[in-house]
């Protein structure tokens, strides 16, 4: 069955965390004392204006020296790579006019120059960028910078002053956000109560599903709500806390659980790292949030003009990467950092990025465990899994578990995960840790072809946290241990639960005509599924899957080649599969062998992992699908009532 990605509880820093960032240390360590050669001296003069956060990013060459600028062609490659040193350095040596070309080049400088305490040097770097500017946006941009510098220095009433002058020209919410993160840090509590206050509706609309437009809107809601229930958490405000928190709680009652967990967090302090903090940490959190306003700014007007969005946005990371340089013990925007990278699958920036943290955590060991398994260096990532285990305390522990679970089932280490998972589940104490662990040891026990064992794992998740994600997967469980009919019934409930949902149709589709003979019904549904997402990479396979079904294989090749497309840099094991068999029976044996042999080195579940072996070796020996005329296709195909289940 086609799953979408599970969508975690939305209680962002109250909620029970399972995501691990994933990165690593890909800097060569040094094992030898090499003497200085000219060029090294020459970076090491370059580089000493500069904070010693941006040194500390340097990436680092085979000798244990700096790479410097000239190892990057323009200064987005040094963004990539995470080494900061080299992009400020580059940065600043632009011609003014192409310097001008942005305020974000001016702001890079000066918030360098303020992370090695020059505040006088940053404030007249700004103040230079805004006369040369005279742009009125540029210039309350410039500004809220300088009432930040200030505040550093620590002349909190010119700073607050400055900054709500200068609010009402930011993006979105970030000024208001800002103005409270100061507030906050300079001491000043209840005045940021009364912006959050000021900022959090009345009544909240969660999102339908995933592709809904109100997704954008919500998740800022939802980061005001869970500030606003921190600050008030932390000064002994409890109930009041948790009335606020009730908000999104009633907003998506079927995530009541996890609520009810993230509830138990403000009273308790479990999973809560809740410490007032530094005006340095304010900072470079407002500096996130206006990084990440803005590239949404510039997805909408993309999509306005027509276009889309690809690829790594480079102006977010060097903005996001400079304000870790602000607070580099920041984790939130180092995990953010470092998932941004990974998902334009640029390994050794991530990899660089979670390396150059002051301190070497569990998370980060998991993170570099992931990165050595993405790069086939199996031994070094257990390596890293055992010294994650050793770095973790009581509080980082299960999370730390997730993520070597999650690992050793990716390397195939059955006996390791088997151990893992029965200590994940006795460590689980509420009801939305236990669910989780069932959850983790379905996917764990589906991995290895246990499937008897996966649907019981699934039915306990079910039973402990009865919501859509934990229906549908026990429905993926069933369908693998063959008990279709019950697992049918399931997914056409809840296709009439979420009608305009388009995972939720791909989901039923795929498995119809994946896992029964319906297979006109199946090509409808993910007809529509299509047509509801077009740019879907799984749901392109899907419809892909139904036409080679169908004996289309041209088409069938058509829509998975642009699956497969549309995921590039990444890969998945199921869309090389089908794009094999597609191939065979096309007379392309040898593009046919690349794709089973990429599926393959894609971890695939134990089933699926032998079916490849087979193919790789005795190819396939069955007839090509039989074409059929394909059904016709409208609107209200995939709609299901209740006499349908």
């Amino acid at each position: 069955m086609r799953l979408k990605n599970s969508v975690a509880a939305s209680a962002l820093a109250l909620s029970f965390c399972l995501t691990v960032s994933l990165g690593a240390c890909t800097s060569a360590p040094v094992t030898e004392v090499v003497e200085n050669q000219p060029e090294d001296i020459a970076i090491a003069e370059t580089y000493s204006g500069l904070s010693q956060a941006a040194r500390d990013t340097s990436v680092l060459d085979a000798r244990g020296k700096p790479v410097g600028p000239d190892a990057y062609a323009v200064p987005s490659d040094a963004v990539k790579a995470g080494d900061m040193a080299a992009f400020i350095t580059m940065t600043r040596n632009l011609d003014m006019e192409d310097r001008d070309a942005s305020p974000l080049f001016d702001a890079f400088i000066a918030l360098d120059e303020a992370a090695a305490g020059k505040f006088e040097d940053a404030r007249q770097t700004l103040a230079d960028a805004s006369a040369r500017s005279g742009e009125a946006g540029e210039t309350s941009f410039y500004i809220y910078l300088d009432a930040w510098l200030l505040a550093l220095e620590g002349d909190a009433d010119e700073a607050i002053n400055r900054h709500r002058g200068a609010a009402g020209g930011m993006p979105g919410l970030t000024g208001d956000l800002s103005l409270a993160a100061m507030l906050d840090a300079l001491g000043r509590p209840e005045q940021a109560l009364a912006v959050y206050e000021a900022m959090t509706p009345s009544k909240i609309e969660a999102p339908e599903h995933q592709f809904d437009p109100k997704g954008l809107l919500y998740s800022h809601i939802r980061t005001v709500i869970s500030r606003h229930a921190l600050l008030l958490q932390r000064l002994g405000r409890i109930d009041e806390a948790k009335a606020v928190y009730q908000k999104l709680a009633d907003a998506e009652p079927e995530e009541a659980i996890s609520y009810a967990a993230a509830m138990d967090s403000l009273e308790t302090g479990k999973n809560l790292r809740n410490q007032p903090q530094t005006v340095a940490e304010a900072f470079s959190q407002s500096l996130s949030d206006v990084s990440r306003a803005l590239q949404e700014q510039r997805i909408i007007r993309r999509i306005m003009m027509g276009g889309r969005v690809e690829g790594f946005d480079d102006q977010r990371s060097a903005f996001d990467q400079v304000a870790l340089l602000i607070s580099p013990e920041n984790e939130d925007l180092r995990s953010g950092i470092i998932d941004e990278m990974y998902a334009s699958a640029l390994y050794d920036g991530v990899a660089h990025v979670a390396n150059s943290a002051p301190e070497a955590t569990a998370a980060l060991q998991i993170a570099a465990a992931q990165a050595k398994l993405m790069s086939g260096k199996e031994d070094d990532a257990r390596a890293a899994i055992d010294r994650a285990l050793s770095l973790t305390d009581e509080d980082d522990r299960l999370s730390t578990l997730y993520g070597a679970l999650q690992l050793h089932s990716r390397m195939n280490d059955e006996k390791a995960s088997r151990t893992l998972i029965q200590e994940v589940i006795a460590m689980s104490e509420n009801p939305a840790e236990k669910a989780a662990a069932h959850g983790l040891a379905t996917d764990i026990y589906n991995q290895f072809g246990d499937s008897q064992q996966a649907v019981e794992h699934a039915e306990q998740a079910r039973d402990l946290d009865d919501t859509h994600d934990r229906r549908v997967v026990l429905a993926d469980a069933l369908g693998r241990n063959g008990q279709i009919n019950e697992a049918l019934a399931i997914l056409r409930t809840e296709r009439l639960s979420r009608p305009n949902d388009p995972y939720m149709l791909n989901t039923l589709g795929y498995f119809l005509i994946e896992r029964t003979d319906k297979l006109e019904e199946g090509f409808k549904v993910l007809s529509r599924a299509r047509a509801m997402a077009e740019r879907d990479p799984y749901i392109a396979d899907s419809l892909g899957w139904a036409y080679f079904k169908l004996g289309h294989l041209s088409e069938a090749k058509r829509l998975i080649e642009l699956a497969r497309k549309e995921l590039e840099p990444h890969q998945h094991w199921e869309i090389e599969y089908h794009l094999g068999d597609i191939y065979w029976y096309l007379g392309d044996k040898e593009d046919a062998e690349a794709a089973w042999q990429t599926a393959l080195d894609n971890r695939p579940p134990a089933a699926e992992k032998v079916a490849l072996a087979d193919r790789l070796a005795n190819g396939l020996n069955v007839p090509e699908p039989e074409r059929k005329a394909l059904p016709d296709v409208s609107l209200t195909d995939g709609e299901v009532g209740r006499q349908d289940i």
